[in-house]
């Protein structure tokens, strides 16, 4: 009877161990299709960066044109998001090196390339070019409105 329990015992260790095994190894192998499916998604991304970058104003079909169409436009509201970035930090980028600058400085202070200043925005010059027209401008006569306090003002 002793040995029937040890043989129990045992078989079921081993069916334990053998479940431990299988689980570790499903473990492992999903891990390796995360890190392959990562990888692919990947080289998808890549395909799409060349295509866009070779194809953009050329697409191949009507589906590709709204793609490159919505990547563009996201690209045009990124680089106006990076700006808002730059503007709060106070810094420009160096053209040459990329590196953030600040807007006081005139060259970078990490490859020493010359900083170029950006334009001034159409905004700020169309503001500075307001003319002053207050001569020519007719000034409003003086109303005086009466009210009778006996009518309560209604007439």
């Amino acid at each position: 009877m002793f040995e029937k329990f040890v043989e129990t015992i045992n078989n079921t260790g081993k069916a334990v161990g053998e479940k431990t095994r299988q689980g570790g190894d499903i473990v492992k192998t999903k891990f390796k299709i995360t890190s392959e499916e990562s990888a692919l998604n990947d080289i998808y991304t890549e395909i799409g960066k060349l295509y866009y970058k070779n194809h953009k104003d050329n697409p191949c079909c009507e589906e590709m044109a709204a793609l490159c169409s919505k990547a563009s436009e996201k690209i045009t509201s990124l680089e106006g998001l990076r700006a808002q970035v730059r503007a709060l930090k106070g810094v420009n980028i160096c053209d040459n090196c990329g590196a953030e600058v600040p807007l006081e400085n005139e060259f970078c202070g990490k490859c020493g390339a010359k900083i170029e200043r950006p334009a001034p925005e159409p905004e700020k010059a169309a503001a500075e070019d307001v003319i002053d027209h207050e001569d020519t401008v007719e000034e409003a006569p003086d109303i005086t409105i009466k009210v009778d306090p006996e009518d309560g003002g209604n007439g």
